[in-house]
């Protein structure tokens, strides 16, 4: 296999696969990309992944002044007593441990701080090598049936007209993904599951399954349309990454291009030169 530099330095033979209407008929045929020549890098798509994802987070941590409303001294040695910190003055709990964990109302043990960087870093040509990966994989019919997509016969990649750009109503969308022969992941995706354990208490009863993904040059009303259709998800070229082409981690994802969309992604191998 082709490393990615000698991708970008060699003229290799381009494949054609066909551009099809939203009836579902071929139109044309177009040279497929360079970028789905790029070697599969499944390690590689999860570590950007799992640092990506930090961006997401929300640091958090117990508060400074946590157990800290008492006046308080240790007496020190010769008491008789432990020697920890209790409270002073007058009252139903003097001479009551505080402060110290161990006490009632004391301070927590190793709380999380929310000075922590929790945030990753990854290197500018991991993160894009990553996306090219994980672009490259979803053109392979084999590891996108192994992910759990329903693609039956088709082939991959997916292209259709522009036209499906400026699609608005779900049900029109619907009824295009039904003539291209995605059906069957349609009702896969409508389906839901309850969740096992204490999550269905808590706003997260039911599970879905993650949908094709469709990525368009211009978004001129699919992006509304797809997001009333259960584990569908639409998005514009120049917001793409790993977060939508590896949702939970998984390198791969059935995805549907836009022709103009399609014709543009080797821009993305110019930033590796």
């Amino acid at each position: 296999m082709l490393s990615t530099i000698e991708i970008l330095k060699n003229e290799i033979p381009k494949k054609k696969i066909n551009v099809l209407d939203l009836e579902g008929k071929k139109v044309k045929t177009i040279p497929l990309p360079k970028i789905f020549l790029i070697p599969y890098r499944p390690d590689l798509v999860k570590r950007a992944f799992l640092f990506m994802q930090t961006s997401k987070f929300q640091p958090k941590g117990a508060s400074k002044l946590s157990g800290h409303k008492y006046s308080v001294e240790s007496l020190g040695a010769g008491y008789g007593m432990a020697r920890v910190a209790r409270i002073k003055g007058g009252g139903p709990k003097r001479m009551s441990a505080a402060f110290v964990p161990s006490a009632v109302g004391g301070r927590p043990t190793h709380p999380p701080k929310p000075e922590k960087k929790i945030k990753k870093r990854l290197n500018k040509m991991e993160k894009i090598l990553a996306l090219l990966s994980a672009i490259s994989m979803s053109g392979d019919p084999e590891i996108v049936s192994k992910r759990g997509h329903r693609i039956g016969k088709l082939k991959l990649p997916i292209v259709l007209t522009d036209d499906i750009q400026s699609i608005k109503k779900s049900s029109e969308l619907k009824k295009v993904l039904e003539n291209i022969g995605l059906k069957e992941e349609i009702e896969r995706c409508s389906k839901k599951n309850i969740r096992a354990g204490k999550g269905k208490r808590r706003g997260r009863r039911y599970k879905r399954r993650v949908g094709p993904l469709i990525i368009v040059e211009k978004d001129d009303g699919i992006i509304k349309a797809a997001s009333n259709i259960p584990g569908l998800e639409a998005i514009t070229l120049d917001k793409l990454n790993i977060l939508h082409l590896a949702p939970g981690a998984h390198p791969v994802r059935l995805i549907i291009w836009s022709e103009s969309a399609i014709n543009n992604i080797d821009k993305m191998l110019e930033k590796l030169k």
